[in-house]
């Protein structure tokens, strides 16, 4: 599988958004997409789930077709999805309410507070690193003190565009603890930290600023 560096362009192709064009490349195979993906984290959101009291207030930040939104209320949680791949949220509404929404701007589309934990699956792979930091600032003004956040994002690979079976996206390697220091600079504290393919945080909103 090929890689390429940041901005590079073939020709006359003009400079893209790595972000949106990485997500966009998913409404081609939404349906495949949701299959494969059917079994994966099951433990983990049960993990999450358990975690908070029932009911709470769960944002599921870049949701995808909205397997784990269904898993959360299952568990007898409010879940609220936002996903910025308009297939995906069409498909997500069939199991708790979703719009559409860049995550790079999440912050403006709820109040402070309004969460008691956001999940944030695999899905702050294809911004890089400064938009992640933003969207982490902006995740812990949604939550509430003491609210409860679980990330993860890739850390094996090569930041850069990767061309895969279904489509050619743009990921950012992350170092474990360069991700655990930029959760904890977005006013978190980082309660366990598992190193892997993924590099998983899970973390608890302070209750005040550092």
């Amino acid at each position: 599988m090929r890689e390429t560096s940041p901005n590079s362009t073939s020709g006359s192709e003009p400079l893209v958004d790595p972000a949106a064009e990485s997500v966009a490349v998913y409404s081609d195979h939404a349906d495949d997409y949701a299959v494969n993906h059917a079994p994966k984290m099951a433990d983990r959101v049960a993990q999450f789930a358990n975690s908070l009291p029932t009911p709470a207030r769960i944002l599921d930040a870049g949701c995808g077709p909205g397997r784990d939104l269904a898993r959360f209320t299952a568990h007898g949680h409010r879940a609220r999805g936002v996903d910025l791949n308009p297939v995906f949220v069409a498909m997500a509404n069939a199991h708790a309410p979703t719009s559409q929404c860049d995550l790079r701007e999440v912050g403006s589309q709820f109040p402070a507070g309004t969460f008691d934990g956001i999940w944030a699956c695999a899905s702050l792979v294809h911004l890089r690193e400064s938009e992640t930091i933003d969207v982490l600032g902006q995740f812990a003004e949604l939550l509430r003190p003491g609210g409860k956040l679980y990330a993860c994002l890739k850390s094996v690979g090569h930041t850069g565009w990767l061309d895969e079976p279904d489509g050619r996206r743009w990921y950012t390697v992350w170092d474990a603890g360069a991700f655990a220091d930029a959760v904890a600079g977005a006013g978190f504290e980082v309660n366990h930290v598992s190193a892997g393919a993924f590099v998983e945080i899970w973390g608890t909103r302070l209750f005040s600023s550092q």
